[in-house]
């Protein structure tokens, strides 16, 4: 019985965020591509240290994850790749549509493991590791064979 509460206990600060976290994850969403397309990540990562930082990098077992912006170039809109965004203290990095984004490539799905764990990696403050969840369509759509 003690192996059981102590394996509980384990499971529940696998996901407890740290209480002064420097910068916190959150609102994520993931949308599939269509077709073969990659997908997208949105949200919202607050600032909450002294120091400005950087996103420098977001890393998966399960998929190749890019950061990218939109640039107006002329009279277009481009997305490129970026090997940062900054993060000014007391602010929020907003990931959404039309503006800075994660880029989702090559996901592959495990069929036991529904959530796709991300791990955002900064220039000063520590890692912070999360999971997002995965429509099931997403899924289908890498394991459908003609």
């Amino acid at each position: 019985m003690s192996q059981i509460i102590w394996a509980v206990t384990l499971a529940l600060f696998a996901f407890v965020v740290p209480a002064r976290a420097d910068i916190i994850v959150q609102e994520l969403e993931f949308r599939p591509g269509i077709g073969e397309r990659p997908g997208v990540i949105f949200g919202r990562l607050t600032h909450q240290g002294a120091v400005p930082d950087q996103l420098i990098a977001v890393e998966s077992p399960d998929a190749r994850i890019e950061l990218h912006t939109h640039e107006l170039q002329g009279n277009v809109m481009r997305m490129r790749r970026v090997t940062g965004f900054s993060l000014a203290p007391g602010e929020d990095l907003l990931l959404t549509s039309g503006g800075h984004h994660l880029m989702v490539f090559d996901l592959l799905r495990k069929q036991d493991k529904m959530p796709l764990r991300l791990t955002f990696r900064f220039e000063n403050a520590p890692a912070v590791t999360t999971d997002i969840a995965v429509p099931a369509k997403a899924e289908a759509k890498r394991h459908h064979h003609h």
